[in-house]
């Protein structure tokens, strides 16, 4: 068993609450049981200042590799995940088994390839957690100064979002025209991007913050439905994108600036997650083509009684594509 340095400096527990700490122990003992093999799973649920707070744990289905001493799980499925939920909520860790407490008398350490994979995550979020369970008990880890640190888990059996984060929501129906040289579709997804980017960083200069909402003027219009649209202009493309958006974001600190910045992302992921998911900008070929037509569907944020999650609707009928005789 490796060495593990005391535990990590926070400013207060990992708070976790108890119906996700037995998941994730009872998927780990049913997946021993079952195959003897080693289990993942996310954590989910947000963190306030340093600490980190999970209300849910989700198991991983598809795996590149499992065995009972290692495994790893689809990223394709991590990131699936993730983009299921608003800013500042989602994934805040991980937890995986350790299936082999009757071979030696503590199955719970974080091993090397442990270390490697919380160093990867903690370089993107400070105090993400990983946690690591033999199905009976379990431990919980954050990476601190090069190595894995314990840090002691507060289990509590009610455990929710209200009194941790503030909840804002806007209302936007921005429209861009954009004139290009021809390109394929990835091209005209790309520079859609740079430009609403650039949009929302001169809206968001004179946006403002109420009690529970964001106001962003020059970011309205009449769009009622989310739609692409590009026919041929002159030598290349004239790209019309027209969305209507009702992002909702989670704010734990007191700082409007904090607010903005999460409703711009917000926005942001939003327009690229319909762009990318409305259509599959690589089975399309613009070349030749007289009109295309992307209705790119819907995306609303739906609170459930543990995390709010985004919920996308496709739309009935997604592309047009008509090219020339």
């Amino acid at each position: 068993m490796r060495h593990v340095r005391a535990e990590a400096g926070m400013t207060g527990p990992a708070h976790v609450k108890r119906s996700a700490w037995r998941a994730a122990m009872h998927h780990a003992a049913d997946v021993a049981r079952a195959s003897g093999r080693e289990a993942i799973g996310w954590l989910l649920g947000f963190f306030e200042g340093d600490e980190p707070y999970v209300l849910d744990a989700v198991p991983a289905t598809r795996y590149q590799h499992q065995s009972r001493y290692g495994a790893v799980a689809d990223p394709a499925e991590e990131a699936e995940i993730a983009m299921q939920y608003p800013r500042n909520v989602g994934i805040v860790g991980l937890y995986h088994s350790h299936p082999f407490r009757d071979e030696t008398r503590h199955a719970i350490f974080h091993s090397t390839t442990d270390d490697a994979t919380l160093k990867s995550r903690a370089s993107r979020r400070e105090n993400y957690l990983s946690l690591v369970t033999d199905g009976r008990s379990a431990e919980c880890f954050v990476h601190r100064e090069g190595g894995p640190v314990e840090v002691s888990p507060a289990i509590e059996e009610d455990l929710s979002m209200a009194g941790h984060l503030r909840k804002f929501t806007a209302s936007v129906s921005p429209s861009v025209s954009l004139t290009l040289a021809k390109t394929d579709l990835a091209g005209v997804v790309a520079a859609l991007e740079r430009r609403v980017s650039s949009d929302l960083d001169r809206v968001l200069r004179s946006a403002s913050v109420g009690s529970a909402s964001v106001r962003l003027d020059g970011f309205g219009g009449e769009a009622h439905r989310n739609r692409l649209l590009i026919e041929p202009e002159g030598a290349g493309y004239g790209v019309e994108l027209s969305l209507h958006l009702e992002p909702l974001v989670f704010v734990a600190g007191k700082d409007d600036a904090e607010v903005l910045r999460a409703m711009r992302n917000e926005i942001l992921d939003d327009v690229l997650f319909l762009l990318w998911r409305g259509f599959d900008p690589a089975s399309v070929s613009l070349e030749g083509a007289e009109r295309f037509e992307a209705n790119l569907g819907t995306l609303r944020v739906h609170e459930g009684s543990l995390l709010p999650k985004k919920l996308y609707r496709a739309p009935k009928r997604a592309t047009v594509l008509r090219r020339r005789a």
